[in-house]
């Protein structure tokens, strides 16, 4: 027992000697030096979840997400505008999943970064009798976004980055009643597609802990989401 004890001591005294010793701390600056450098993979892909997207809410059916609405139309006589009111059906409010996407990063120089995300949301609602107030239908619809983005780093580091985003691109939104419908003139039945629209995402600020493997959080502002977007991702 002794020995063991005798061997534990010394083994201790040689860790002390050695983190003192000008080797030791040679060591300790070389891993500083090291943290404080970018990572040396340029590619990265991430996985991420966001917020209600408002504007896909929006133009999705008047009101927006969380909505109640009844039918209501302008264009016709205030006393058929409050018959309809009250005896068409009326939705409920609008749900989503949020924006759910994937994303590719590719490191141009220590600061500058291009990607391109593909994220979609998923919205639906139901339909309710004026009358019985009884469910009658439902309806669904999709917004697909693609986002080419320029990622700029205020801090690069290998275990933290800050950086703030700036990306513009194009949305197209599947089964939108206010986007694409039909309508009868005099001239005949008219289609309308206003499905595919531009779109665009501001993030001053957003953050990566981790090196190959890490997390991700930023904030926004734009067509994708208002608020916060976070996830995983992986670097290669």
């Amino acid at each position: 027992m002794k020995i063991w004890t005798v061997l534990a001591l010394l083994t201790a005294g040689t860790v002390s000697l050695s983190a003192a010793s000008p080797f030791g701390a040679w060591q300790q600056h070389r891993q500083r030096r090291l943290d404080r450098q970018p990572v040396p993979e340029r590619f990265d892909i991430r996985l991420g979840v966001a917020g209600s997207p408002v504007r896909a809410g929006s133009l999705y059916l008047d009101g927006g997400i969380g909505a109640w609405l009844a039918k209501y139309d302008d264009s016709y006589d205030w006393y058929d505008n409050r018959l309809r009111d009250i005896y068409s059906d009326y939705n409920g409010p609008t749900r989503t999943t949020g924006a759910i996407g994937i994303g590719f990063d590719y490191a141009v120089c220590r600061w500058f970064s291009v990607s391109a995300d593909l994220a979609v949301t998923l919205l639906w609602h139901d339909s309710y009798d004026a009358i019985t107030n009884q469910q009658v239908r439902g309806g669904t619809g999709a917004a697909i976004y693609l986002l080419p983005r320029a990622k700029f780093m205020y801090m690069n580091r290998r275990n933290v980055r800050l950086y703030g985003s700036l990306g513009v691109g194009a949305a197209k939104y599947v089964g939108f009643p206010k986007l694409s419908y039909s309508y009868t003139s005099d001239s005949g039945v008219h289609f309308v597609d206003n499905s595919l629209r531009p779109c665009g995402e501001f993030s001053p600020i957003g953050i990566e802990v981790g090196r190959k493997f890490f997390g991700f959080a930023e904030l926004g502002v734009g067509t994708l989401y208002y608020g916060l977007q976070a996830g995983i991702g992986y670097k290669f």
